[in-house]
């Protein structure tokens, strides 16, 4: 990681204090990101792999379609050593934190 990115992480997206506040030079970098399942993409490969009576044959000879699109952006978020061990945070109030 370069300076000019290092730069983009050095605040903690949780409490707001410079990662380096603990005394340990490391932080996290987390990104969180957010799927919908297909469902009628998941039925039509069910089914292909019920006719072909095999799932792995199903996956070769299907039409390798997308099962899952992002349902969200994926959100960078930057965590000092201190909130990644004390805080418990669930997923979704995570992506919502700010940057």
């Amino acid at each position: 990681m370069k300076e000019a990115e290092l730069r983009k992480h050095a605040v903690c997206s949780l409490c707001r204090r410079p990662v380096g506040h603990t005394g340990l030079p490391l932080f996290w970098r987390v990104t969180v990101e957010r799927f919908g399942v297909n469902l009628n993409a998941v039925a039509r490969q069910d089914g292909l792999g019920a006719m072909l009576g095999n799932s792995a044959l199903a996956s070769v000879m299907g039409p390798d379609e997308e099962m899952a699109t992002p349902a969200m952006e994926a959100q960078v978020r930057t965590v000092c050593e201190s909130c990644a061990i004390e805080r418990r945070l669930a997923v979704a109030e995570f992506a919502e934190v700010g940057s």
